[in-house]
């Protein structure tokens, strides 16, 4: 394999290489460093490059790192379209017993292992790399869980965005029962009707 073929399989991946692309493709891992030490790629991560075109996307480099974690709170709200503005502190989701460093800007939170994997998906990032995210009914779920955590505007205008752009209320409904807080999303999807 050439190194331009190398260049050509990151650039269709947005400028990265990774460890799935490198098995996938059977590339040498010595081409890989050889591309690295000629100034080609530039080490992210662990078994994570990129070219000079690509654009550093830190959630998709963290996703890349660690495979494990799943983007949950205000900033699944935001990749979901159900928030206008983008924290400047990033969260994800683990399992709780999963190990995952801490890391600058990034809240960690634990999750129970039984509901732990209730609405994940994969939704682009704002530079097109797709990530694993909790879907948008799990966010609006999450509204009720932790209902003191969220600003008061910013559950209004998630849930009004939901409700006017993407309703599903039966899928809404099943991921409510388990996660216990039904009669909360019905009282506002069904009784007030929040607008």
């Amino acid at each position: 394999m050439k190194k331009e073929d190398i260049i050509d399989i990151a650039n269709d991946n947005n400028g990265y290489i990774y460890s799935r692309l490198v098995k996938e493709n059977n590339i040498p891992t010595s081409l890989i460093s050889r591309l690295e030490k000629e100034g080609f790629l530039t080490k992210l991560s662990r078994g994570v490059y990129i070219t000079r075109q690509g654009v550093e996307d830190e959630l998709f480099i963290l996703s890349l790192t660690y495979s494990r974690i799943v983007y949950s709170g205000e900033t699944a709200l935001f990749l979901n379209g159900l928030s206008h503005k983008q924290s400047p502190i990033y969260e994800y989701s683990i399992p709780y017993g999963t190990f995952a460093p801490k890391i600058d800007g990034f809240n960690i939170k634990y999750s129970r292992k039984k509901t732990f994997a209730t609405g994940i998906t994969e939704v682009k990032t704002s530079f097109g790399n797709k990530v694993r995210c909790y879907d948008k009914e799990r966010c609006i779920c999450d509204l009720f869980i932790r209902p003191d955590y969220y600003d008061y505007e910013d559950r209004v205008y998630a849930i009004n965005e939901y409700k006017n752009n993407y309703i599903n209320l039966k899928k809404l409904y099943a991921y409510a029962k388990e996660l216990n807080v039904y009669d909360e999303v019905r009282n506002v999807f069904e009784v007030i009707g929040w607008n």
